[in-house]
């Protein structure tokens, strides 16, 4: 595995995700993961609790106020295996990654009290009246199928904001008769799912609930082009046969250094599939 790297020092890795690479260890994930990426990076005794009880230059960067109410630092690090924060298995982009206990629990503390900024790119179904807008909607397991997670009233607190970057009338007439031959559906059908058009957006997630941005969107009546559990199920069908991922991408991170105090500000260029999936709409 070769994944690129964005960023990197001494206390932290800042990698470019590629869409269909599963980011924790799992024993129902038979492929390698990104902790196994980066135990081979930085040795397996890494991770282990004695190399942490002979060097303890980690215990600077714990931030202030500390609880070990969730667990001791070596505990936590063991758990995470250096895993900040996650992606879908099929979200490319940035991952941020530490590499000792002090970093991850400094960048942990960040991303729960919403001290860090992370932007999406994501292509939408249909155009929006407001080109910009607050989603407040919570969030929780669906109970009717454990795999997704649904708005509900009940649910937690869920914050997304977006903004139209690009609209796009439809798809181009020449891929269409494809799509007919590849899909079953007639013409008047497909011309009927694709006539509302697509939207270009940046979304902004102000919390970090699991498939939040999926979720807001697809209760908007926006459901990302290509998503195969939120879309609708004939727009599940006819977007696989010309986007073969989720149109979602995180594009931007913007987080606190846990050494230095600086603010880090890093991109990730839109996933080289996606850019293709953009020359097939107008």
């Amino acid at each position: 595995m070769n994944l690129e790297v964005l960023y990197e020092d001494q206390d932290l890795l800042v990698v470019s995700k590629p869409a269909g690479l599963v980011v924790n260890q799992a024993k129902t994930v038979k492929t390698a993961t990104v902790q196994d990426w980066l135990e081979e990076k930085l040795g397996r005794e890494c991770f282990t609790l004695e190399f942490w009880q002979k060097n303890l230059s980690y215990q600077a960067l714990i931030p202030a106020g500390f609880s070990a109410e969730f667990g001791q630092p070596l505990e936590i690090w063991q758990e995470r295996r250096g895993v900040v924060h996650r992606l879908d298995k099929d979200t490319s982009g940035i991952l941020v990654l530490a590499k000792n206990p002090g970093a991850l629990l400094n960048l942990l503390a960040q991303f729960k009290n919403r001290q860090t900024s992370k932007t999406y790119l994501a292509l939408v179904h249909g155009k929006f009246i407001e080109k910009s807008g607050h989603i407040i909607a919570p969030v929780s397991r669906n109970i009717h199928n454990r795999r997704k997670f649904a708005v509900n009233s009940e649910g937690r607190a869920a914050v997304t904001d977006y903004q139209v970057k690009n609209e796009f009338s439809g798809l181009k007439e020449d891929l269409l008769p494809s799509l007919v031959a590849a899909s079953g559906f007639k013409m008047k059908k497909v011309k009927e799912l694709y006539q509302a058009g697509f939207s270009l957006l940046q979304l902004e997630p102000k919390t970090g609930r699991t498939h939040q941005i999926r979720v807001h969107m697809s209760s908007m009546q926006h459901s990302i082009v290509g998503d195969q559990l939120y879309a609708g199920k004939k727009h599940i069908k006819l977007d696989a046969c010309w986007c073969k991922r989720q149109f979602l991408h995180a594009a931007s991170l913007e987080f606190t250094h846990p050494r230095t105090k600086n603010k880090m500000f890093i991109e990730a260029p839109l996933a080289s599939d996606l850019k293709e999936v953009l020359n097939l709409v107008l």
